[in-house]
């Protein structure tokens, strides 16, 4: 069990602004190790144990973070085989960088970084390829991965 801080807003009267009221609830780690067993079975059952030509393409997303620290856990050989890659679009936000650094090197597995053909710098490829929000999505799609 766990426990989970929640915030609920409550309308006072006499100010009639919105205040929020803390309570604390307990929660059970049952549906979550039931989550967690299922990912190992599905990594036991398709992945071959030496992580060898398995590529995990990551966008630095939460749930990708989720999965690089659940194979680390449980998976170490298989994630030490594996190919991390990861593709800079040239569009990330300066955050992106700095949580693929600490992930990298939080669970020492640095990522294959793709980036766009012949540009390393946003105004690099908005000049030679033109504003991304004005492109379709195929098209910068195409040039940016």
């Amino acid at each position: 069990m766990f426990a989970v801080r929640s915030f609920t807003p409550v309308l006072s009267r006499r100010v009639h602004a919105q205040q929020f009221q803390c309570s604390w609830r307990l929660l059970s780690t049952a549906a979550l190790d039931d989550k967690v067993a299922s990912f190992k079975a599905d990594i036991e059952t398709h992945l071959p144990a030496d992580g060898k030509r398995v590529v995990f393409a990551t966008a630095w997303l939460a749930t990708d973070n989720v999965f690089v620290a659940l194979m680390h856990e449980h998976f170490p050989k298989v994630l030490s085989g594996m190919n991390l890659v990861a593709i800079d679009t040239m569009h990330l936000f300066d955050t992106t960088h700095v949580v693929a650094q600490q992930v990298e090197a939080k669970y020492g597995k640095p990522a294959l970084w793709k980036a766009v053909a012949d540009v390393s710098t946003r105004e690099e490829f908005n000049a030679r390829y033109g504003d991304c929000e004005e492109m379709d999505t195929a098209d910068f799609d195409f040039v940016s991965k």
